[in-house]
């Protein structure tokens, strides 16, 4: 018997065995959830996210022939690539079922063309290397099910418009950031979204900058009715005429007048007010959402959401589109009617419109796969606190959508004194709470709506003035941008897509354009200059209009009414003559001057000019060159004559001075003899305050100072610290100079210590 299988001819185990379908997704949880639904003949692979690329460190793009990307395997992903290779030789056919958009269609291509371009492998399977594409935008049983049961092709329109971006952003990166480490500073970068939403950062803080506070007084009165119940009104005209309350002369006036004056209700307006409920959540809301309700960053968002996409939970979460599915719509309804009751439920089924142009019906807003699925199935699954709190956003606005509104009475009472003062008040009570009890049924906190209930009153009845209370007040400057109005304001523009707002807001994060002040953003020095520089030199690149009709040429090339090489073409052309001009006329010097000081140069008497350096601002002599005289903005660490200070001696090599320096990530303490000793110590700004805690304790020397922690999803904030940690834990989010101390969680504390 062994020497009969010892001279059987070598076998193909392909011939033997069945071969099977090779099914690529992006991700490995992605392609675990359709194992679950998928047999046996299907084999599915992850290609770890995109497999091809242009290249960081050329250009990566052909100028001379019609802007042919060069792409190649970046190194982290020829792992995949060559385990991709392998199943796929031993594969019937190869389905690419990677994401429903633009940027799924471009991955599923690129991993067609490397295995159209492995000549062994085409010569290993011959006319067997079959491309099929599904396309499904839920992971269900009835999804997946219909997407096999009907394979397309690959979009090439979709492909060619994925291409068209990158591209184009690739010519404007790659033209701008090195102007930009010319002339203003090396590192910096530049880009056609994430210029523009930095434009809007510094332009809202020039619109802080210029504001001019206006102070005014509130005047609230405490009413009490003949049946003694009582209510506030607030006084708002005299005479008819809307009255302004400007000073504290004129309120303790209006206080004196009040005080003998008699009071009766003028009038009592009752009307019937109702609130609908919000649309569905697409891609921008629902990362507005994640901003207002938990001040998550748009990343942190969108990382949670596709989590719970590739888990089955949601439909895809990249969508402009309204639209939801009749099927889902008459579960919703179902759902809703066992819950809550049939009078919940309007006449006929709920459907929104769709206003963005590039939407497309085929897809669907963000919404459940299944309205049964409750938060206790995503916390026994092992789902993080993160996207069970994006699920739950999820699931109760889907629901809030398909319920009747809720129903108000409002009343409107007015109050007359006999003097021609006139008070406003007004209340509500709610008659049928609508969608609003969805929160309620969830166990989620609802749509809180803080409602004034006014007691019952009768025009020309007499009410007594009990107390009048009048409060300062200045007018605040328009409100900096978070996460959530930045989108919102991207979105009015038309400028970036779906899937672009979450990178574009981390990059000019990661390039420290802009820092975060607990939620909103800040642009930093660096901001200023190179936003002016690209208004002043590349309008249009940086033009809101602009930007935003590239976004209307990548919809009409993904819908194959334009092609992609013609429109790359004409702007190509007058960009690149732009640079040049620029780059011509651009001088450092003036570039990086911010303003001039009202300091003079010790060593020439010229005025110091506030000029952006490397690592900040600093003051320079206007008579530079001639002149060389420089010194940090603050005057920290430098005498009268700009001359380094000494902070002791060296504890290392004894020779040297500690002096300060100031460094890619703040100022530190160094020796002067760098780089013979390269002794570093971290400078802590003492703010003259002796730590409270070590005082209580008898520890010596803890003295508080001023230092900065990482809050997750919040960017960095600054707190107080005693210079004494980690043995002494003392730590404020207020300055203790200050009355009103709040005391800082361990969690954050440790985290800057760290």
């Amino acid at each position: 018997m062994l020497l009969i299988c010892f001279f059987l001819p070598k076998l193909d185990v392909r011939v033997i065995l069945d071969k099977v379908k090779l099914v690529i997704v992006e991700s490995p949880t992605k392609a675990k959830t359709l194992s679950k639904y998928l047999g046996k003949e299907y084999k599915i692979e992850a290609s770890y996210g995109h497999i091809r690329d242009l290249p960081k460190k050329e250009l990566g793009v052909d100028l001379e022939n019609h802007f042919e990307p060069k792409y190649i395997i970046p190194p982290k992903a020829k792992k995949a690539v060559t385990a991709l290779k392998k199943d796929a030789a031993k594969a019937d056919s190869i389905v690419l079922a990677t994401d429903p958009d633009r940027e799924g269609e471009a991955i599923a291509w690129h991993i067609s063309e490397l295995f159209k371009e492995d000549k062994k492998l085409v010569k290993e399977l011959g006319k067997d290397l079959k491309f099929e594409r599904v396309v499904f935008h839920e992971i269900t049983k009835d999804a997946l099910e219909e997407a096999f049961a009907h394979p397309g092709e690959l979009n090439i329109a979709l492909v060619d418009a994925q291409q068209a971006r990158r591209v184009l952003d690739r010519l404007v990166g790659y033209g701008l950031s090195p102007l930009l480490w010319k002339k203003v500073r090396y590192g910096l970068s530049a880009g056609r979204v994430q210029s523009v939403a930095v434009r809007l950062i510094v332009e809202k803080e020039r619109e802080r900058q210029a504001f001019k506070p206006e102070e005014y007084w509130s005047m609230d009165g405490t009413f009490e009715t003949e049946e003694n119940e009582k209510f506030i009104a607030s006084l708002n005209k005299k005479d008819e005429k809307k009255l302004a309350v400007t000073n504290e002369a004129q309120a303790k006036e209006i206080e004196k007048d009040l005080a003998d004056d008699n009071f009766k209700i003028s009038e009592v307006k009752q009307t019937e007010r109702k609130r609908k409920p919000y649309p569905p959540f697409r891609t921008s809301t629902l990362q507005q959402a994640g901003s207002n309700v938990f001040g998550f960053t748009a990343k942190r968002t969108m990382s949670a959401a596709q989590k719970l996409f590739e888990h089955g939970y949601i439909t895809y979460h990249r969508t402009d589109s309204l639209n939801l599915s009749p099927q889902f719509v008459s579960s919703a309804r179902d759902f809703i009617g066992q819950q809550l009751g049939a009078n919940y439920l309007p006449e006929k089924p709920i459907f929104y419109k769709t206003s963005a142009k590039s939407a497309q019906e085929a897809h669907e807003a963000i919404r459940p796969t299944n309205v049964q699925t409750q938060i206790s199935e995503l916390e026994a699954q092992g789902l993080t606190g993160d996207e069970i709190k994006i699920y739950s956003l999820i699931l109760k606005r889907t629901l809030e959508c398909q319920v009747k509104e809720a129903f108000y009475d409002q009343t409107s009472v007015k109050v007359l004194s006999g003097k021609g003062y006139e008070f406003a008040a007004s209340g509500s009570v709610i008659k049928f709470e609508g969608w609003l009890g969805i929160g309620k049924l969830l166990g989620l906190n609802g749509d809180k709506e803080e409602l004034n209930v006014l007691p019952e009153v009768k025009e020309g009845s007499q009410v007594s003035l009990e107390k009048l209370a009048s409060g300062q007040h200045f007018t605040q400057p328009p409100a900096r941008y978070s996460d959530a109005t930045l989108i919102k304001k991207l979105e009015e523009l038309g400028i970036g897509r779906p899937s672009t707002y979450a990178p574009t807001i981390s990059t000019i994060q990661d390039r420290k354009y802009v820092t975060k002040d607990g939620r909103y953003f800040v642009p930093e020095d660096v901001a200023f200059v190179v936003s002016d520089l690209l208004k002043k030199f590349f309008t249009e690149v940086v033009g809101y209009r602009f930007t935003a009709k590239m976004e209307e040429k990548f919809d009409d090339i993904a819908e194959g009414k334009i092609e992609w090489v013609p429109m790359i073409e004409e702007f190509y052309g007058p960009f690149a003559k732009d640079l040049i001009e620029a780059d011509e006329k651009l001088d450092k010097k003036t570039v990086t001057k911010l303003g001039e000081s009202d300091e003079k140069c010790p060593k020439c008497g010229k005025t110091l000019y506030i000029k952006l350096g490397k690592y900040g601002k600093f003051l320079s002599c206007s008579g530079f060159p001639e002149c060389d005289f420089a010194k940090p903005m603050d005057g920290e660490g430098v005498d009268e004559d700009g001359e380094a200070k000494s902070f002791g001696k060296c504890d290392k090599c004894g020779e040297g001075e500690m002096v300060l320096k100031q460094g890619r990530f703040g100022k530190f303490l160094a020796c002067n003899k760098y780089p013979k000793c390269k002794n570093t110590k971290p400078w802590l700004e003492k703010i003259g305050v002796k730590c409270p805690k070590c005082e209580e304790a008898g520890r010596a020397g803890g003295e508080i100072v001023a230092k900065k922690a990482k809050i997750r999803g919040k960017g960095s904030r600054a707190f107080y610290g005693c210079s004494n940690y980690p043995e002494c834990d003392y730590a404020s989010w207020k300055d203790p100079r200050i009355v009103g101390d709040k005391e800082v969680s361990d969690e954050a504390a440790e985290g800057d210590a760290e």
